[in-house]
């Protein structure tokens, strides 16, 4: 983050079109950005080209933040927007392969199994997540991932907290439905129990796999 002082001189440059004052303000929410597109397609190729629309947009547009919203609730707002409009303007490329292991490498390169399990259990949980309709996915991602309140995903959304409440839950009956179908349901008798955590637990594991 740059120092407290030096944010408001910042905002001013990038309002007036200063690339690098803004690409300094937007540095520590990049990840989060990416984060959160992947959540829109599953190769990390297509979701940096989604991040990187979405950032342009918001460079594009940031003379309209007027520091009302947290800036990282207004990249996000920007953000949700722009994956949006690629779902409906069907302008995400296919799905490609994640994490594929070399088939030319020698066993010893090969990743332990557990790591290999860990990460296809990671997969499975993230295209549960992908098969959620958006207005159940944005609201579950913010909150259970990123660990946004309730208040900021209301804002990004545009909907009232208790709508948010609403669609998180229903976001998470729909999710640990589709997971009893799979290898990683939840074992807990309370099937919400586990999906925050592992939901947490499986970004963490993507991003270790990198």
């Amino acid at each position: 983050m740059p120092p407290v002082d030096e944010v408001p001189t910042l905002l001013d440059r990038a309002r007036q079109g200063d690339p690098l004052a803004f690409e300094e303000l937007v540095r520590p929410h990049l990840s989060a950005i990416r984060r959160f597109a992947l959540s829109f397609c599953r190769n990390p190729t297509d979701a940096d080209d989604l991040a990187q629309d979405a950032l342009i947009k918001a460079f594009r547009s940031f003379g309209t933040y007027d520091g009302r919203a947290a800036l990282p609730t207004w990249l996000y707002t920007v953000a949700r927007s722009t994956f949006l409009d690629s779902l409906r303007g069907r302008l995400v490329r296919a799905r490609g392969r994640e994490d594929e292991i070399d088939e030319t490498a020698s066993d010893s390169e090969r990743p332990p199994e557990g790591l290999l399990e860990e990460r296809q259990q990671a997969e499975q949980l993230w295209d549960a997540i992908r098969a959620l309709p958006p207005r159940f996915r944005v609201p579950l991602l913010l909150s259970d991932v990123e660990g946004m309140s309730y208040a900021d995903i209301a804002e990004v959304e545009g909907v009232p907290i208790g709508t948010v409440r609403s669609r998180i839950s229903r976001a998470r009956d729909q999710l640990a439905n589709r997971l009893s179908r799979t290898s990683i349901a939840p074992q807990r008798s309370d099937k919400h129990a586990g999906t925050g955590a592992d939901l947490a637990s499986s970004n963490t594991q993507r991003r270790g796999a990198r």
